[in-house]
């Protein structure tokens, strides 16, 4: 199961009609249906109910729906930490210093340059 896979369930789950919710992701329809179905078969449930005229989550759909939204949400906070890690704005500060060393402005200048 990949992530877009999720995206998609979401916007099909959320718009209730494959097309729609093709559009909005910027694909066409019969891949999204095909992914759908790809995903129902690997999870071993069906997450919609079809008919010729309308599209309903299941049971199951409703519950995978709630826990497919959980992980996209801890995924993006996940790569928004990676980001805020690699622009310096989280982390650790190591300060070490002797006894025989002068204090001086310098290590308060670090601390507070750090948490700037």
């Amino acid at each position: 199961m990949e992530l877009r896979h999720l995206r998609y369930f979401i916007a099909v789950a959320e718009e209730l009609h494959f097309g729609r919710a093709a559009l909005a992701l910027g694909i066409s329809q019969p891949p999204l249906s095909q992914q759908i179905q790809a995903l129902e078969q690997e999870i071993g449930a069906r997450l919609f109910e079809r008919t010729n005229r309308r599209v309903e989550l299941s049971e199951a759909g409703r519950l995978f729906l709630e826990e497919a939204r959980r992980v996209l949400v801890q995924v993006d906070k996940a790569a928004d930490v990676a980001r805020r890690a690699q622009l310096g704005e989280l982390g650790e500060l190591k300060i070490g210093f002797t006894s025989s060393a002068p204090f001086n402005s310098t290590i308060p200048q670090a601390i507070f340059s750090f948490r700037q």
